[in-house]
């Protein structure tokens, strides 16, 4: 989709006429043009418009990444994207046929070995997996000068939560708060990717301590307030929602309010988000 195509298609979303899209920033020809792929528009010109209208710019970018986006970065994020799904599904086929197809591309790390660990979780053969794997992982987090505001690195590391030691988890997690407080991000894209890291390590922390030994199981307790903390101070928007109830769920659980966890799950799956919860541990 082109930049017209998508200003077009998110007029008729807002119901607008074509006068109304402009808002008085450029002239209608002109805007006739440019929806019809017969001139540009100037990027202040097009940022124009959006903000006139409150459209997301995330969204709305979206819309053209087919068009404008480098072929091997729509392969990749297509691949991200199905592989995704069939990890969330428990699919393994699906998954292996997946990780099957991102090692002929052979150009992202980071997807291939967030892949090789899905694979490997589904098949329940994390243990099977090559021994350099978690150094390799390690590895790729430290080329970043900081990896925390590096997308691909940052699903890497909430994969590999499952092949790196209990110790190295929660030394990249302090880490990773420690240098969250130091930004300033609006990016919703960011904060979702940060509320996604903070509920794994919420699963991946409740699993571990089920295993743990009992003198460790007061350790890095500030890595679990904290994970809570991210996710319950969220936005009220939509887009938020449910990782706000997650980190109220876990909250609960952290805290030993059972009941309060299982009414959570409960109310959720009456309300037809059972595939959601599905692998919630509680």
């Amino acid at each position: 989709m082109t930049i017209g195509d998508a200003l077009k298609e998110v007029q008729v979303e807002l119901g607008l006429t074509a006068e109304e899209m402009t808002a008085g920033v450029i002239s209608k020809g002109t805007y006739s043009k440019v929806i019809n792929n017969k001139t540009r528009l100037s990027s202040d010109l097009l940022l124009k418009i959006l903000f006139s209208h409150g459209i997301d710019i995330e969204v709305f970018f979206n819309k053209t990444k087919d068009t404008y986006a480098p072929k091997n970065i729509i392969i990749e994020e297509k691949l991200s994207q199905e592989f995704g799904a069939a990890f969330n599904n428990h699919d393994l086929v699906s998954a292996t046929d997946c990780l099957k197809k991102i090692q002929k591309q052979n150009n992202n790390p980071y997807l291939l070995q967030r892949a090789q660990i899905g694979v490997a979780f589904l098949s329940n053969t994390i243990e099977q997996l090559d021994k350099n794997l978690a150094q390799l992982i390690v590895n790729e987090l430290n080329t970043h000068e900081n990896w925390v505001s590096n997308l691909q690195a940052l699903k890497l590391f909430s994969n590999s939560m499952l092949v790196l030691s209990d110790e190295k988890v929660e030394v990249l997690m302090k880490i990773f708060f420690i240098r969250l407080k130091r930004m300033n991000i609006k990016s919703e894209t960011m904060i979702e990717r940060y509320a996604i890291i903070c509920s794994n390590y919420l699963h991946w922390k409740y699993d571990s301590l089920k295993q743990a030994k009992s003198q460790e199981k007061n350790k890095h307790k500030r890595n679990i307030s904290k994970s809570i903390k991210y996710l319950t101070k969220l936005d009220k928007s939509p887009r938020f929602l449910i990782y706000k109830i997650l980190g109220n769920y876990y909250k609960n659980i952290f805290t030993g309010d059972i009941d309060s966890a299982i009414n959570i799950k409960y109310h959720l799956k009456e309300l037809g988000f059972t595939s959601l919860t599905e692998n919630w541990p509680i």
